[in-house]
């Protein structure tokens, strides 16, 4: 109860942090609960106290940091907040080295709300972030605008020092074999993983033992093994020895970027050895347990924390399995050690299925049989790095190390291609419904608790029906109406644009995938579109169509591709030497997806609705780039409903595509390139005259769109305007005569 309390407190200091409510006192928009954007607003002088040593990414400088004063005029105010931020330009590594954990920065920070999106099924990242510390993003024009005020307490500083030494040794004798091993050998020593790439990170992700390389309860053991065995060299053992361990846990602890595994695993940890001082003999499951009250204490909002469920549920199912397969030791002997970790890992596997599903959209076989190599993997690597840092003065055992260490982070990450041989080993899958997942847990407790035989049994059987629905067994969908209709969805994807055309009888389209305008960022095709989809009760896609290959339309289709494997993909202009392109090619080769490039005058008809394709004309020239005149413009006829969907061509095309525009009773107009000026023009608005618009733009997006010219010419003509920027995501339902539009933020509209 009062872990609760001090969850609930926590929680409403973390979304309404003092930060934000100063900030929105200054200018409208920080506060979480409006939808946005948040006004721009001048540098504001912040002292801030760094929680993270500083990291580069990519290009800029990333700083993590709790704000602890704004200076409004010439005063001063406290505030408390979580902030990352973005250091742009070119910082030397002096410098940054400089920006430490526990040293106090004033700079001139830009406040910025984290990106959110607000469709059906997605989570709302910008509410996550704040529970998880980062209440707001900030930027700096430069490091050199940045003054280290005051350094931090003896620790911090032992500490970075430390650090500082690890990521040297790490540089000097592994990163030269190979940098993703040197990625991984800071990740498992100092639970640093900022220089990992992308792809490495999927890869492991895919093959479920991504955990691997996150400080947890195998390092902790690893090195608490190693403290009691050089104390034992130097006769150090006992009550002595158990109180030198706890010590030297606690200090690395607070040495190394500790998360809930690694504090879970300490306090562990400490729990075993203060009771070995005292004499003292208790269970695993009290030692868990006391530590998760610790931990709650200390850390409340760290139990909605993917890291606090995923070690605790890995804990308790190592306990059960090792439990289990004890049993088996006097039936198979010297293989028992083998059949003992296969059953834990089984056990493992089993009890985290429903929490991968639900927290990463995905679950995976591989780690059954890899996770028997990369933890003792993992383990070499830490040892041979630990060794390669602490010899770093003796190239004649610092070199060994560190290829040592090399070769067993290769051995981890090339054990991962077992997905890509066996890509059945592993699925992206929808969030199991809260009532799967309970039934799913109450079967696994029946089944271990129950004594009974027809009682176990049933627990079984269960247990394999609720597996089967989490692993993809389609789920029951809601009853289509019985009238015939059309369904257009406008995702909200910040500054980019995907739309869903459900047809009558079921058949699907989505066009576009959205993505960041310069690339980078936010995985909108599966940390967006498919959440999204999947609460649409989409499972597959007859057809994908890229109207072009600018970034925020093309960016989110490889992860389409992958997760709805669409029966045909529509292209327009072919780019021959657009990398982007090239990799959809790919990908849409490798799920065995046609593809067909589509010309004006083509048409799809069937269920008493029309798609034509309006532009592009077969070009008479190779395109060097991407052109925005070259999207696709189809244009989407039901009953007495037009729809036109144009892409992001300019005035140009639209004056060409007049002439084949229907003239139905209700006209709706996706509005071109998000509400840039140099669309939507007099000619298309005053002749086709549509009465609603719908534009896909990002929550206070830096070009401006939609442009107030544009919303201008739109309110001449009386159109109804419906803004995924403002509205979230948009829907419109019609039957062909009547229409329905719903929206994210709730606001309703019919029209007859």
């Amino acid at each position: 109860m009062g872990g609760v309390a001090l969850t609930v407190e926590a929680r409403e200091l973390a979304l309404q942090s003092s930060i934000r409510r100063l900030l929105n006192e200054k200018c409208d928009g920080f506060l979480i609960d409006s939808v946005g954007p948040a006004c721009r607003h001048n540098p504001l002088l912040s002292r801030a106290v760094l929680v993270e040593d500083a990291s580069r990414d990519g290009d800029f400088v990333s700083l993590r940091v709790e704000i602890v004063a704004v200076q409004l005029g010439a005063v001063w105010h406290a505030v408390e907040g979580g902030v990352t931020i973005s250091v742009n330009g070119t910082a030397e590594e002096e410098r940054v080295a400089q920006w430490r954990a526990g040293r106090t920065l004033e700079a001139p920070v830009t406040y910025r709300r984290p990106a959110r999106y607000l469709n059906d099924g997605v989570p709302d990242f910008e509410r996550d972030l704040a529970l998880a510390g980062t209440t707001l993003l900030g930027t700096v024009k430069s490091g050199l605008l940045i003054d280290v005020v005051r350094e931090g307490g003896f620790w911090a500083e032992v500490s970075a020092d430390i650090r500082s030494h690890v990521r040297h040794a790490v540089a000097r004798w592994i990163e030269p074999h190979d940098p993703i091993s040197a990625a991984i050998a800071s990740a498992v020593l100092i639970g640093d993983r900022t220089g990992l790439p992308d792809e490495t990170r999927e890869a492991l992700q895919a093959a479920g033992t991504y955990h691997v390389i996150a400080i947890s309860g195998g390092n902790i053991a690893i090195l608490a093994a190693a403290a009691t065995l050089l104390l034992s060299v130097v006769a150090v053992r006992g009550r002595s020895a158990a109180i030198v361990a706890i010590a030297v846990l606690s200090g690395y602890a607070l040495i190394i970027t500790a998360g809930p595994s690694v504090w879970r695993a300490t306090w562990m940890a400490i729990l075993y050895f203060a009771a070995r001082a005292a004499d003292h003999r208790s269970g695993a499951w009290q030692s868990s347990s006391v530590a998760a009250a610790l931990m709650i204490v200390a850390r409340p909002l760290d139990v909605r924390d993917a890291g606090f469920i995923l070690t605790f549920g890995a804990t308790l199912a190592l306990l059960e399995g090792v439990r289990m397969g004890a049993r088996l030791r006097p039936r198979i002997g010297a293989l028992s050690w083998v059949a003992a970790s296969v059953v834990a890992s089984l056990a493992v596997e089993i009890a985290l299925l429903p929490v991968s599903a639900t927290l990463f959209s995905r679950v995976t076989g591989a780690g059954l049989v890899l996770n028997l190599l990369a933890v003792p993997l993992m383990g070499v690597v830490q040892i041979a790095a630990l060794a390669a840092t602490l010899a770093d003065p003796f190239p004649a055992i610092a070199g060994p190390a560190g290829w040592i260490s090399h070769a067993a982070a290769q051995a981890l990450v090339g054990s991962a291609n077992l997905v890509t041989l066996a890509p059945w080993s592993t699925a992206r899958v929808p969030s199991p419904p809260v009532g799967v997942v309970a039934a799913y847990y109450l079967a696994l407790a029946a089944l271990i608790f129950w004594k009974s035989r027809l009682p176990r049994v049933i627990a079984a059987v269960a247990l394999v029906a609720m597996t089967l629905v989490i692993t993809g067994v389609p789920l029951p969908t809601r009853p289509q109406s019985s009238e015939q209709k059309l369904r257009l969805t406008m995702f909200d994807v910040g500054q980019g644009e995907s739309i869903l055309i459900e047809r009558p009888r079921g058949r699907t389209m989505l066009v576009d995938t959205g993505g960041a305008p310069f690339g980078g960022g936010v995985d909108v095709g599966s940390r967006v579109l498919a959440p999204a989809l999947w609460a649409r009760g989409v499972r597959s896609l007859d057809t994908l169509l890229i109207t072009h290959g600018d970034p925020d339309h093309l960016g989110g289709a490889l992860a389409v591709l992958g997760d709805f494997a669409p029966h045909r993909l529509w292209m327009g202009v072919a780019v021959p030497n657009h990398r982007p392109t090239l990799d959809v090619l790919d990908a849409a080769a490798r799920v065995q997806t046609p593809v067909e490039f589509k010309r004006r005058g083509e048409a799809d008809a069937g269920d008493d609705l029309r798609v034509r394709v309006l532009h592009p004309r077969p070009p008479d020239w190779e395109r060097r780039r991407v052109r925005n005149d070259d999207s696709v413009v189809l244009e989407i006829v039901y009953g007495d409903v037009a729809v036109l969907l144009t892409g992001d061509v300019s005035e140009q095309i639209e004056r060409e595509i007049l002439p084949q525009l229907t003239y139905a009773k209700t006209r709706i107009l996706k509005v071109a390139h998000h509400g840039s000026r140099t669309s939507s023009s007099v000619e298309l608005l005053s002749e086709w005259q549509p009465q609603f618009a719908l534009i896909s733009a990002g929550r206070g997006n830096t070009f401006g769109h939609p442009t107030q010219d544009v919303l201008r010419r739109l309110e001449a003509i009386h159109a109804v305007v419906f803004r995924t920027d403002r509205d979230g995501q948009i829907t419109v339902e019609t039957d062909g005569h009547r229409i329905d539009f719903r929206t994210f933020v709730e606001s309703r509209h019919e029209h007859q």
